[in-house]
């Protein structure tokens, strides 16, 4: 039985075609991808009530911050399998529940705290595809 996987080779093969910036570009989002499904995987775990203190007791937090955590652990996940896909609507739905966490932060701060951690990741995640995707597009546009 051969070890070549039709599948793989073809993403290899592909990804070794792409200019060196839609390469990282390419590879940032698959980074970010990951993350996001170990985030809603977190979110999960805090509405299940995983972890010790009370804190991390999902009916003890603040009715925004539930609706947060609820948010994100459905969002989250489905941006992120859509970035690992390279579906054309996953990165609007990244930046949307990103937004959408940054709005509720801001606009009920009280139980957030472990919220605000991931949100700011992400926004630094969001300043980083913003760079990467103009470099990409500045190199397909001079070739």
């Amino acid at each position: 039985m051969s070890h070549y996987d039709p599948i793989d080779a073809s993403v290899r093969a592909h990804l070794e075609r792409l200019p060196t910036w839609r390469r990282r570009l390419f590879l940032f989002l698959r980074a970010v991808a990951v993350f996001l499904i170990l985030n809603g995987v977190i979110h999960w775990a805090v509405i299940l009530g995983f972890g010790e203190g009370s804190d991390t007791r999902f009916s003890a937090l603040p009715m925004a911050a539930q609706g947060a955590v609820i948010w994100a652990a459905i969002i989250d996940p489905i941006a992120g399998v859509g970035l690992w896909l390279r579906a054309g609507w996953a990165v609007v739905l990244w930046l949307i529940a990103t937004l959408s966490q940054v709005v509720l932060g801001l606009w009920a701060p009280a139980g957030m705290t472990r919220l605000l951690i991931f949100t700011v990741i992400e926004l630094a995640l969001v300043v980083a595809y913003a760079i990467l995707a103009i470099r990409a597009a500045r190199e397909t546009d001079e070739e």
